[in-house]
């Protein structure tokens, strides 16, 4: 046999001969809770048995990207003021545009840029809460105006100013 590689239950032998343990990738689980007094945008995510209070921000192909709330008081970000804008943002444009933009508006995104965090989602197990997700590689068409050149036997009179 010419193989690289050939697999015996739960192990890989590589060409080596050493022995590496196969791991399965789990599929991350979607969930949503719902109920009076929820604040619907907070998420709890689940990274290698590690959970956090999240905002999902955005998620991208491989990438979720999420401002992380258990870091809050320690790199000294107002949470009260936080949490307002974020409730005002869901209120109004969370379908719109992502949390950073809003957070953008106010000039609040050097100061949260502390708790800013990018998870792989093949590491995530679990996330509960509202997975916002948002399509911003479309570039937004501009309409222009086509210029017509004015022809040079139009008399062209400018108008009278008010003074």
């Amino acid at each position: 046999m010419n193989f690289n590689t050939f697999f015996v239950v739960n192990k890989v032998i590589t060409k080596k001969g050493v022995i590496i343990k196969k791991q399965k990738i789990p599929k991350i689980v979607f969930e949503q809770i719902s109920g009076p007094g929820n604040l619907k945008f907070l998420s709890m995510l689940e990274h290698k048995n590690n959970q956090y209070i999240v905002v999902v921000d955005n998620i991208v192909q491989n990438d979720i990207f999420v401002y992380t709330l258990d870091y809050a008081e320690q790199e000294s970000i107002n949470l009260n003021a936080f949490i307002t804008v974020a409730e005002q943002w869901y209120n109004t444009n969370s379908m719109k545009y992502p949390l950073s933009f809003e957070l953008s508006r106010f000039g609040l995104s050097s100061a949260t840029s502390k708790i800013y965090r990018t998870f792989d989602l093949n590491t995530v197990q679990r996330l509960v809460g509202t997975p916002f997700k948002f399509d911003l590689s479309t570039p937004v068409k501009i309409k222009r105006r086509i210029s017509n050149e004015v022809p040079s036997c139009v008399l062209i009179k400018p108008k009278n100013s008010m003074n």
